[in-house]
C-alpha cells in the first residue's frame, strides 16, 4: 500500500484546525468564562439558547438569579484566588 504522506499530514492538520475549541478561564472571585465553540446543555441534554454568543460566564458562587449563568451577584460575597495547579495522577482500576 502506497501512502501519500504529505497529503496525510495535511489532512491531519486540517482536522486539527476544524476541531471545536473552547477556552475556560477561572476568574478570581467570580465566574467561569467560556470562550469559543461550545454547547451548554441541561441534565436532560437539552441545549440552552445562547443566541449566537461565543463568550458566556457561568456562576460558581450559587447566588446568581440567572443560573447557570453569572449575573454578577458574587461581587463581595465570593472569594477564590484562581491559581492553576496540577491534579494528582488519574486513578486506574
Amino acid at each position: 500500500m502506497n501512502i501519500d504522506f504529505p497529503y496525510f499530514w495535511r489532512l491531519i492538520n486540517k482536522q486539527k484546525l476544524s476541531m471545536a475549541t473552547t477556552k475556560i478561564t477561572v476568574n478570581n472571585n467570580g465566574s467561569l468564562k467560556l470562550e469559543g465553540d461550545f454547547e451548554i446543555v441541561d441534565r436532560n441534554g437539552v441545549p440552552y439558547g445562547l443566541a449566537g454568543r461565543e463568550i458566556v460566564s457561568l456562576c460558581r458562587c450559587g447566588n446568581s438569579q440567572n443560573k447557570p449563568f453569572c449575573d454578577g451577584s458574587h461581587k463581595g460575597h465570593f472569594e477564590h484566588d484562581a491559581t492553576a495547579f496540577d491534579l494528582p495522577p488519574k486513578k486506574t482500576v
